[in-house]
């Protein structure tokens, strides 16, 4: 997911991450649009996880979920 779309798409995005994140609080999230580093401390915080983890587990978050589907050929 680009920058650009996941910015545009911020509310969208933040209310799948409350969902898959239990412990973010919707208006919390509102602050952190746009800025990864302080999503990443906020993650951690609130899921108590080290920094290294909480990206991490954003990174796959947003790979797996907030990406297109892809559509798989046969073999």
């Amino acid at each position: 997911m680009s920058r650009t779309h996941a910015l545009a798409d911020w509310p969208h995005l933040s209310k799948r991450l409350c969902n898959h994140f239990r412990h973010l609080n919707p208006a919390a999230m509102a602050r952190f649009r746009g800025n990864r580093a302080k999503l990443n401390l906020y993650l951690a915080q609130t899921h108590d996880l080290t920094l290294a983890e909480a990206s991490q587990a954003l990174d796959d978050w947003l790979a797996f979920f907030a990406s297109p589907p892809r559509l798989q050929t046969a073999a």
